[in-house]
C-alpha cells in the first residue's frame, strides 16, 4: 500500500515539476533552518543542566545600596560563602567560589620558560568537583585542591602545554606569584555551562591572604552552593539578613542583600554586573523560536495554497478513481499520504543542508554535527515532520476528495472561488510575517549601528589597551612611557585600572552633607595626569590633573557632570573644591568633566568619578596600573613594531598582546549583532518563500486568466492594464499583509528598544520601506508569471473558443 502511495506520489510530482519543486524547497528551507534554530535553541536551554543536584545549585548575588546607587552584582566577597558553610552546616551541603584577581588574562610560565596567555584561571573550592559537572580524569578529587599551591589543569590545557606526557607533579608558575603550583589532576567539562574554566588553582592558595581575610566590601568572587534537600532557597534567603548583620562591615552593610539564582537561570536569566561571562537572554531564544515556525508556517501556507489550486488540475484524475469505485475515505488517506511522502522527502533535503551548515559553522556555534543525528532528535523531527505533511495535507485532501466527477466530466471546472477565501487568507499570513521580520530586521540594524558609531564622550577609536596587570610595570611606568612616546605615532600614554566602559569597580565615597562613617558608592577608575587628554574628554569646569601640581593632585579628584549634580551641584563651577572621601583619605575635586557612557548603552549615564593614581612606586600604585591606554595616530606595522620591542624590553615574562578600545565597545553588543544576523537571515529566508509560493500561485492564475487576458487584448487593452488584471488582487492582498503587519512589528520593536538606554526613533521608514519592498518583490513575482501571457499572440490563446 505505501508503495502503491510513494508511486502515485512521485508520478503526480513528476507532471508539474515547477509547482512540485517549489513545495519541497520552500518546505526543505523551512525545515533546515527550523533544525538550526531548534539545535541552537537546545543548546542555549541546556546550560548548566548537566551539573550534580543542578536544581540545588544556586549562585549568590549581591546588592548594594546607597544614595543614588545600585549595584546588583553576580559576586560577592569572598568571605560570604566560606563563612555561610560555617554557620549554615544544616542547609548547605557543598561551596565553592571562582575568583581571578579581577584579571581575565593570566600569564603561565612552564618549567621550560615557556609563556603563555590564558583565559579562564581561577581560584577555587575543592567541592568544585562535587558541585559542577567537571570530570576528573587524572588525580582524586579529595585532594587535588585541598592544600596551597595546588592546580589542575583542563585535558585541553594539557595537552597543549606536554602533549602525551602524564602532567601530574609538573609545576608551574602564575606570574605575579612568587611560588609555583604543582599539577595535581587534569579534569574536562562534559556539559555547557556559564562557567568557563582552563586552569584552576587551590582557593587555599589565597585563602589566608590578610586583605582577603579581612575584606567584607570587595565582592570580586563568584559564590555557588549547593543547598541540602528540602532546603527552600526562599527559607535560605531569609538567612541573609542576620549573616550580614554578624559579620558585614558597618559602612555596608545597612545598604547591602543576597539573594540566590538558580544555576540553570544564570545564562538566559541574569543580567548582573560582573557577570562571570556575557549571557544570552531568554527573549532571543523566544525570537529565533517564533522566526523558526513562522518559517515552517510560511512553508505549510505554501504547501495547502498550491495543493488546493493545483487540485483543480487534477479534478479528472479524482473523477475516474471515484467511478471506478474509490470512496471519499480513500481519496483523502491518499492525498494525506501524498502530503506527507512530500515533507519526509523535504526532510531528507533539508538533514543535507543542515549537515552542511553546521559542519561550517560549528567552531563559533558550539553546536556539533552530532546533534544533528541524535536519536532523540531525529525522532522529534519525525513526528514534526508527519505533523507538518498531515496538518498541510488536510484541507487539499478534504477538498480534492469532494470534487463531484460528473461536473468534471461535462467539463466544467471547479469554479475559481473554490477555496478562495482560505487562499486569499494564507497569502496575508505570510506576508504579514515577512514584512513583521523585515521591518524587525531594519530596526536592528539601525540600532546596532547606532550603537557601533555613537560617539562615547571619548576617543575609543584611537587608543590601544596594554593588560600589565601581571606586570610590575607600575614600578617602572615613568620610564616605559618614555620609549613608548618616542614614536611619532604614539600621541599619548595613560593608565586605568579597568577598561573604560568595558568594566569598572565601585568606590566608596562620602562627601559634604554625609555624616562621618557613612558611605555612598560609585563607579570609579583610578588614572593618571593624562587620562583625561588622551582620551579626548571635555573638561568642562575647573582644570585637569597636571604634574604641575603632582603633590595637590595626590588627593584630588575629577567627577562628570552626573556626579556633580547628584551631589547637589547643578552648575559645575560650584563642585571645584568641595570635598571627597575616598578610600585613600580626604580629597576635593578639582575637575569635571562632560558625561562620557562607561558602559554599554543598554544603561544610562550616571555618576562617576577619576581618582588619581599615587604613590605609584609602591605596590599600591602597581596594583591600579592595571591597564595602559596609548593614543595613536596610526597602527601600521612599524608602530606595532615599535610597541613589541618596548614591550619586550621592559616586560620579559608576559607575551606582547593588545586590544584596541573601540573592538572592545564592540564586543559589549555581540548578542545583539548575533540577533541581527540571524534575524536578517529569516527574513531573507522568509521572503523568498512567501516569493516561491506567490510565484506558483501566480503561475496558477495566470493559466486560468489566459482567455481573460486575450479577450481584453484583442478589445485594445494595453501591457499596464492587463497586467493590472493579474495582479489586482495579489496587490489587495499584500496591501491587508501590509497593515496588519503593522501593530504586530510596532509592539516587538518597541519591547526590543526599551532594552536600550539609548535608542533609535522609529520614525514611519521602516514601515514605509518594508511595504514598498513587499509590493515591488510581489509585482516582480506576479509579472513574471503573466508576462508571458500578456505579450502571447492572442489567436492562439482564444483559437479553440
Amino acid at each position: 500500500m505505501l508503495t502503491d502511495y510513494i508511486k502515485v506520489t512521485l508520478r503526480s510530482l513528476s507532471k508539474n515539476k515547477l509547482i512540485s519543486s517549489i513545495n519541497i524547497l520552500g518546505l526543505a528551507i523551512s525545515l533546515s533552518a527550523f533544525i538550526f534554530i531548534t539545535l541552537y535553541i537546545k543548546k542555549e536551554l541546556s546550560y548548566d543542566t548537566g551539573h550534580p543536584h543542578a536544581d540545588r545549585l544556586y549562585r549568590i548575588a549581591e546588592i548594594i545600596k546607597s544614595d543614588n546607587f545600585t549595584e546588583n552584582s553576580a559576586s560577592c566577597p569572598p568571605n560570604t560563602g566560606k563563612f555561610l558553610l560555617k554557620d549554615f552546616p544544616d542547609d548547605i551541603e557543598y561551596m565553592t567560589r571562582f575568583f581571578d584577581f579581577q584579571n581575565p588574562i593570566v600569564t603561565i610560565q612552564l618549567e621550560n620558560q615557556e609563556l603563555y596567555n590564558e583565559k579562564y584561571v581561577y581560584f577555587t573550592d575543592s567541592a568544585v568537583f562535587d558541585m559542577m559537572d567537571f570530570e576528573l580524569i587524572k588525580g582524586n578529587k579529595e585532594t587535588v585542591l585541598d592544600a596551597p599551591w595546588k592546580t589542575v589543569v583542563s585535558e585541553a590545557i594539557a595537552k597543549k602545554y606536554w602533549g602525551e606526557e602524564n602532567p601530574i607533579g609538573k609545576k608551574i608558575t602564575r606570574v605575579g606569584f612568587q611560588n609555583q603550583f604543582e599539577v595535581t589532576g587534569v579534569y574536562k567539562q562534559n556539559s555547557v555551562s556559564h562557567i568557563k574554566t582552563n586552569i584552576l588553582h587551590s582557593f587555599a592558595t589565597v585563602d589566608a591572604f590578610p586583605f582577603l581575610q579581612q575584606n567584607w566590601v570587595w565582592n570580586p568572587a563568584w559564590t555557588y552552593i549547593t543547598l541540602k534537600e528540602n532546603v527552600s532557597a526562599k527559607n535560605f534567603e531569609a538567612k541573609f539578613p542576620e549573616f550580614i548583620e554578624k559579620y558585614y562591615d558597618p559602612r555596608s552593610k545597612d545598604g547591602t542583600s543576597h539573594y540566590l539564582i538558580p544555576i540553570e537561570d544564570v545564562h538566559l536569566k541574569s543580567h548582573l554586573e560582573f557577570e562571570m561571562a556575557p549571557n544570552s537572554d531568554i527573549k532571543y531564544v523566544y525570537i529565533f523560536a517564533s522566526c523558526a515556525v513562522f518559517l515552517l508556517i510560511i512553508a505549510m501556507v505554501n504547501f495547502v495554497n498550491l495543493s488546493t489550486s493545483y487540485s483543480l488540475l487534477r479534478g479528472k484524475e479524482i473523477g475516474v478513481r471515484k467511478v471506478t469505485g474509490a470512496t471519499k475515505s480513500q481519496l483523502i488517506i491518499q492525498f494525506l499520504a501524498e502530503s506527507i511522502i512530500i515533507a519526509f522527502i523535504a526532510y531528507f533535503i533539508a538533514l543535507g543542508i543542515s549537515f552542511v551548515s553546521i559542519s561550517y559553522l560549528e567552531p563559533s556555534l558550539e553546536i556539533g554535527v552530532g546533534e544533528l543525528f541524535n536519536l532523540k532528535m531525529l525522532s522529534i523531527m519525525t513526528g514534526i515532520v508527519f505533523l507538518i505533511g498531515f496538518l498541510s495535507g488536510v484541507y487539499p485532501a478534504f477538498f480534492i476528495s469532494s470534487f463531484d466527477p460528473l461536473v468534471v466530466f461535462k467539463g466544467k471546472m471547479i469554479s475559481q472561488g473554490s477555496g478562495k477565501v482560505l487562499r486569499k487568507v494564507l497569502v496575508i499570513a505570510q506576508f504579514t510575517i515577512a514584512i513583521v521580520l523585515i521591518i524587525f530586521t531594519y530596526v536592528t540594524y539601525n540600532q546596532l549601528a547606532m550603537m557601533n558609531n555613537k560617539d562615547y564622550g571619548f576617543d575609543a577609536d584611537k587608543i590601544m589597551v596594554l593588560d600589565v596587570a601581571n606586570t610590575r610595570i607600575g614600578q617602572t611606568y615613568d620610564a616605559f612611557r618614555t620609549q613608548l612616546m618616542s614614536n611619532v605615532a604614539v600621541e599619548n600614554v595613560t593608565v586605568m585600572s579597568d577598561i573604560l566602559a568595558v568594566n569598572n569597580n565601585n568606590h566608596e565615597f562620602n562627601h559634604e552633607g554625609m555624616a562621618a562613617g557613612v558611605w555612598n558608592y560609585y563607579p570609579a577608575l583610578v588614572v593618571d595626569e593624562e587620562f583625561v587628554s588622551s582620551l579626548g574628554m571635555e573638561i568642562i569646569a575647573g582644570r585637569d590633573y597636571s604634574v604641575k601640581y603632582a603633590r595637590e593632585d595626590s588627593m584630588s579628584m575629577i567627577v562628570n557632570k552626573t556626579l556633580a549634580k547628584t551631589l547637589g551641584y547643578a552648575n559645575p563651577e560650584d563642585a571645584i573644591g568641595q570635598r571627597m572621601v575616598s578610600r585613600g583619605g580626604n580629597e576635593k575635586i578639582i575637575g569635571v568633566v562632560e558625561d562620557f557612557n562607561y558602559k554599554s548603552l543598554h544603561s544610562p549615564i550616571g555618576p562617576f568619578a577619576l581618582d588619581i593614581r599615587r604613590n605609584r612606586q609602591n605596590n599600591n600604585g602597581n596594583f591600579f596600573t592595571r591597564h595602559i591606554a596609548i593614543r595613536l595616530n596610526n597602527t601600521d606595522q612599524a608602530t606595532l613594531t615599535h610597541l613589541e620591542e618596548v614591550w619586550k624590553k621592559n616586560v620579559n615574562n608576559v607575551p606582547f598582546t593588545y586590544k584596541m578600545l573601540d573592538d572592545e565597545l564592540r564586543k559589549l553588543y555581540q548578542e545583539e549583532n548575533n540577533m541581527g544576523s540571524i534575524l536578517g537571515t529569516f527574513a531573507i529566508l522568509t521572503v523568498i518563500i512567501a516569493c516561491l509560493g506567490l510565484f506558483a500561485l501566480a503561475s496558477f492564475i495566470a493559466q486560468q486568466k489566459m482567455k481573460e487576458i486575450g479577450i481584453r487584448k484583442v478589445l485594445g487593452a494595453n501591457f499596464l492594464k492587463l497586467f493590472y488584471v493579474g495582479y489586482k488582487e495579489q496587490f489587495i492582498l499584500i496591501v491587508i499583509a501590509f497593515i496588519s503587519s503593522i501593530p504586530i512589528s510596532y509592539y516587538f520593536v518597541e519591547g526590543w528598544l526599551d532594552d536600550f538606554a539609548y535608542r533609535i526613533n522609529i520614525g514611519v521608514w521602516p514601515y514605509v520601506l518594508a511595504g514598498t519592498l513587499a509590493i515591488v518583490i510581489s509585482s516582480v513575482t506576479v509579472l513574471s508569471n503573466f508576462y508571458k501571457v500578456i505579450i502571447s499572440n492572442p489567436s492562439e490563446v482564444l483559437r479553440d473558443e
